[in-house]
C-alpha cells in the first residue's frame, strides 16, 4: 500500500534497513518475500478486545508472496513474530528448539515516565510541569542475544552497555534536542545517554535498555515480539511457529522489507513519529484509562471546528484538514451516506489503551472513530471500501485489518496524497 513508502522513507533513510539486519552481508532479498493473508491463515483476529496501536498488524505490501511455493534455502534469514499485546509464555522457548532456527531473540516494550533532562552539560532541556511525566516507549533488549541481529559494528553498543547508560534513537534525540553524555531521569532512576543510533536498530522505540536495568527501574515488563534467524524455508519454519501457539492466538510473521521496521504494531506508526508529527506532551497519571494534557500543549495543539458530515469535530489542528478534506470529497463523490453521524465517536481523548499498554493515538487527537455503532471492535468490518479508499488517501489508515479488528478506528499514517 502506498503508505509504506511514506513511512519507510521516514524510518529507513534510503538503505539503512537493508544494512542492519544483515541483509547487505546475506544476500537476502526484500522485492520478493511478502507473505499475503490469503497464504497466511492464521493471521485472522481472534481474542480479547485492545484497541491497541500496538496490535496493529499492517497488510502485506503488493509482492509476490515466497511462502506461496518452496522457496530454496538461504542461509540465516531474519522473520519477525508478534501476537496481539504481548507474546504467550514459553513461545520463544519452543521457537529456539525448532529445527534450522540459529538464534532467538525476545524484545520487551513498555512505557516509562520522564520527570526531565539534561544535556552533557547539565543543564536542563526538558522539565516538566509539577506533577506531569513525559511518556518515553522504551525497548528492553537482551544483550546476550539481541546483537546477533545486527552487524559487528553495530553489535558493540549494545554489548558493551554500562549500568545506568541507555541508547536512544535517532529521532528521539532529535526530540529530546540530547545526544551522548545527556541524562535521562525517571520516577526511579536516572540513566545518561551511551550512544544515538538509527531508529531500526531498536525498532522504532525511543530509548534501549538492557532487560535487567528495564526491568527493574522502568517496569518494562511486556514481551511484545521475537527475531529469528534461520536456515531452511520460511514456509516450513512458518508453519512450525504457528504450530507452537496456544489455539485461537492471532499473529504476525514478517521479514525484512515487507514492514518498514521490524516491530510489533506494524500498520500503524511508532510512538516517536506520532511525537514528531503531533509534537510531545507531558500528562498527569491517572486511576484509570485516562489522564490530564498538560494545558499548554493542549491550548497550543487541539482546537475545534464544524467538519462535514461529522459536526463539531475536536481534533489536532495537523489532522483536522485531512478529516474535513475526507469528508468533503465524499460529499463531492455524493457518499455522504457512507458515514452514519451518530456513529461518530470524536477525535481528540487522553486516554491509555486497554491494560496500559501504550497510549492512545487520540490522545494526540491523532485518530477518529467512524461508523462505530455499526463497525464494533473485534468484529469483521462491514465499512464501504469506498470509505476506506478515501480515507486512507487523506493519510488515515483503518484498523479493519488489524490482528484484532477495530474497523471504525482510523488514524494518521502519513500526509494525504494529491486526488
Amino acid at each position: 500500500m502506498k503508505r509504506f513508502a511514506v513511512i519507510a522513507a521516514a524510518l529507513l533513510a534510503g538503505a539503512i534497513f537493508g544494512a542492519v539486519f544483515m541483509l547487505a552481508t546475506q544476500g537476502i532479498s526484500t522485492t520478493n518475500q511478502a507473505s499475503s493473508d490469503a497464504t497466511t491463515p492464521a493471521t485472522a483476529g481472534f481474542g480479547p478486545s485492545t484497541s491497541d496501536p500496538a496490535d496493529a498488524g499492517s497488510p502485506p505490501v503488493a509482492t509476490t508472496p515466497t511462502d506461496a511455493v518452496e522457496s530454496p534455502p538461504i542461509s540465516d534469514q531474519i522473520l519477525l513474530v508478534w501476537t496481539p499485546g504481548r507474546l504467550p509464555a514459553g513461545f520463544a522457548d519452543r521457537v529456539e528448539a525448532l529445527p534450522g532456527v540459529n538464534a532467538v531473540t525476545t524484545v520487551r516494550s513498555g512505557l516509562a515516565h520522564l520527570t526531565g533532562t539534561k544535556n552533557a552539560n547539565g543543564d536542563t532541556v526538558d522539565e516538566p510541569p509539577d506533577g506531569f511525566v513525559i511518556p518515553l516507549e522504551v525497548m528492553a533488549f537482551d544483550p546476550t542475544t539481541y546483537p546477533a541481529f545486527l552487524l559487528k559494528q553495530e553489535s558493540v553498543t549494545f554489548t558493551k552497555l554500562g549500568p545506568g547508560q541507555i541508547i536512544l534513537g535517532r529521532t528521539s534525540a532529535q526530540l529530546r534536542r540530547l545526544g551522548p553524555g545527556g541524562v535521562l531521569m525517571f520516577e526511579n532512576g536516572s540513566f545518561t545517554v551511551a550512544a544515538v543510533v538509527d531508529d531500526v536498530l531498536i525498532g522504532a522505540a525511543e530509548a534501549a535498555l538492557p532487560l535487567g536495568e528495564a526491568a527493574d527501574l522502568l517496569a518494562v515488563e511486556a514481551e511484545r515480539y521475537l527475531l529469528i534467524r534461520y536456515s531452511g524455508t520460511r514456509k516450513a519454519l512458518e508453519s512450525s511457529a504457528r504450530a507452537r501457539l496456544p489455539e485461537g492466538v492471532a499473529v504476525r510473521i514478517r521479514a525484512p522489507g515487507e514492514t518498514p521496521v521490524l516491530r510489533h504494531g506494524d500498520a500503524v506508526l511508532p510512538q516517536v513519529l506520532i511525537k514528531k508529527q503531533f509534537g510531545e506532551f507531558a500528562y498527569r497519571l491517572g486511576n484509570d484509562l485516562t489522564f490530564a494534557i498538560e494545558p499548554a500543549w493542549v491550548e497550543a495543539n487541539i482546537t475545534t471546528s464544524n467538519v462535514p458530515l461529522l459536526g463539531q469535530v475536536m481534533c489536532h489542528r495537523n489532522l483536522l484538514p485531512a478529516v474535513a478534506g475526507a469528508m468533503e470529497e465524499l460529499e463531492e463523490r455524493n457518499l455522504a451516506f457512507l458515514v452514519d453521524p451518530n456513529g461518530f465517536r470524536g477525535c481528540f481523548n487522553p486516554r491509555y489503551i486497554a491494560n496500559r499498554k501504550g497510549i492512545s493515538r487520540h490522545a494526540w487527537g491523532a485518530a477518529i472513530d467512524i461508523n462505530i455503532g455499526s463497525n464494533p471492535e473485534g468484529l469483521e468490518s462491514i465499512q464501504d471500501p469506498r470509505l476506506i479508499e478515501i480515507m486512507e488517501r487523506w493519510g488515515l489508515t483503518s484498523g479493519h485489518e488489524w490482528l484484532i479488528p477495530d474497523p471504525g478506528h482510523f488514524e494518521y499514517v502519513q500526509p494525504a496524497h494529491q486526488r
